[in-house]
Protein backbone atom coordinates (compact mmCIF):
# COMPACT_ATOMS: atom_id res chain seq x y z
CA UNK A 1 0.00 0.00 0.00
CA UNK A 2 2.97 2.58 0.98
CA UNK A 3 4.95 1.49 -1.85
CA UNK A 4 1.60 1.96 -4.60
CA UNK A 5 1.50 5.99 -2.93
CA UNK A 6 5.46 6.44 -3.75
CA UNK A 7 5.15 5.21 -6.59
CA UNK A 8 2.37 7.79 -7.74
CA UNK A 9 3.77 10.58 -6.15
CA UNK A 10 6.98 9.61 -8.34
CA UNK A 11 5.12 9.67 -11.21
CA UNK A 12 3.51 12.56 -10.56
CA UNK A 13 7.01 14.53 -9.38
CA UNK A 14 8.04 13.72 -13.09
CA UNK A 15 5.48 14.88 -15.04
CA UNK A 16 5.76 18.08 -13.51
CA UNK A 17 9.15 18.76 -14.05
CA UNK A 18 9.71 20.44 -17.31
CA UNK A 19 13.21 21.70 -18.27
CA UNK A 20 13.90 24.59 -20.12
CA UNK A 21 17.17 26.20 -21.51
CA UNK A 22 17.91 29.52 -21.96
CA UNK A 23 18.44 30.58 -25.10
CA UNK A 24 21.72 32.55 -24.27
CA UNK A 25 23.21 35.04 -21.48
CA UNK A 26 21.98 38.40 -21.23
CA UNK A 27 24.23 41.24 -19.85
CA UNK A 28 22.21 43.91 -18.68
CA UNK A 29 25.18 45.87 -16.79
CA UNK A 30 24.25 45.09 -13.75
CA UNK A 31 26.41 43.46 -10.76
CA UNK A 32 25.17 42.09 -7.52
CA UNK A 33 21.60 42.83 -9.20
CA UNK A 34 21.93 46.67 -9.24
CA UNK A 35 22.98 49.36 -11.00
CA UNK A 36 26.06 51.81 -11.05
CA UNK A 37 24.26 54.18 -9.27
CA UNK A 38 22.60 51.81 -7.09
CA UNK A 39 26.08 50.99 -5.76
CA UNK A 40 27.19 54.16 -5.23
CA UNK A 41 24.23 55.06 -2.89
CA UNK A 42 24.75 52.18 -0.83
CA UNK A 43 28.69 52.12 -1.03
CA UNK A 44 28.42 56.16 0.24
CA UNK A 45 25.68 55.32 2.83
CA UNK A 46 28.06 52.85 4.50
CA UNK A 47 30.66 55.11 4.31
CA UNK A 48 28.90 57.66 5.97
CA UNK A 49 27.45 55.04 8.83
CA UNK A 50 30.68 53.68 9.72
CA UNK A 51 31.89 57.50 9.88
CA UNK A 52 29.15 58.18 12.26
CA UNK A 53 29.56 55.04 14.28
CA UNK A 54 33.37 55.72 14.39
CA UNK A 55 32.68 59.33 16.00
CA UNK A 56 30.38 58.25 18.50
CA UNK A 57 32.42 55.68 19.96
CA UNK A 58 35.43 58.39 19.48
CA UNK A 59 32.93 60.58 21.53
CA UNK A 60 31.53 57.85 24.25
CA UNK A 61 35.39 56.30 24.87
CA UNK A 62 37.10 59.78 25.56
CA UNK A 63 39.42 59.51 23.27
CA UNK A 64 38.85 62.64 21.69
CA UNK A 65 37.78 66.56 22.77
CA UNK A 66 35.27 68.32 21.43
CA UNK A 67 36.39 71.20 23.31
CA UNK A 68 32.69 72.65 24.47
Amino acid sequence: MLDDLRQAAQDQDDDSIAYVEPDEKVDDGKLFGMTAVERMFISVGLFGLTLVISLLLLIATDSIYLGF
